[in-house]
């Protein structure tokens, strides 16, 4: 008896298991997997929507914030997560800021207009990778963001949200 599977066997199976394991309306959603299997979140921008940049981000932090965002480079929405992170801390300098990558050698898969965005785009802190904080963290989705007051409360969000609706959520 032959117990190996046929191709079609293999498709059948593997398109059963990426409708079981996708989160209801993913499949609307274009997805792309980046580096080790993270899902890349789609910029949640409506094409009506202002520019990040555009966006205001009224509210006031705590004395003390640390915002840690990470990113896998080739997702298609780091370029707006970036942004996002340099006006919010443009505005309130205070803040602290981690960028965290998910794979330092992504840098290789960027498209030239990505990589020009995030080469000249002027974050304020260093892009670094530490594997040992990336398990801790613990995440399917990227771009990542967490935002943790001086009491511990944390807050976190994917794709490219409002750091100002964020804030909301520690206050």
């Amino acid at each position: 008896m032959d117990t190996r599977r046929t191709p079609a066997a293999w498709v059948a199976w593997i398109a059963g298991a990426l409708l079981l394991t996708g989160a209801p309306g993913a499949l609307a959603q274009p997805r792309h997997l980046g580096s080790f299997g993270v899902v890349c979140s789609t910029s949640l921008r409506g094409p009506g929507a202002p520019a990040v940049a555009a966006q205001p981000e009224a509210r006031t932090p705590p004395e003390r914030l640390t915002i840690t965002l990470l990113i896998d480079l080739p997702c298609a929405s780091t370029v707006d997560a970036l942004q996002r992170l340099r006006d919010f801390r443009q505005s309130h300098p205070t803040v602290e800021v981690e960028i965290l990558l998910l794979d330092p050698s992504a840098f290789a898969r960027l498209e030239p207009a990505a990589a020009k965005a995030m080469l000249t785009m002027d974050l304020g802190v260093p892009l670094r990778w530490e594997p040992g904080r990336l398990q801790a963290l613990v995440v399917r989705s990227v771009p990542f963001f967490r935002l943790e007051d001086p009491r511990g409360r944390v807050v976190t969000a994917f794709g490219v949200p409002s750091l100002d609706g964020m804030l909301g959520g520690l206050q």
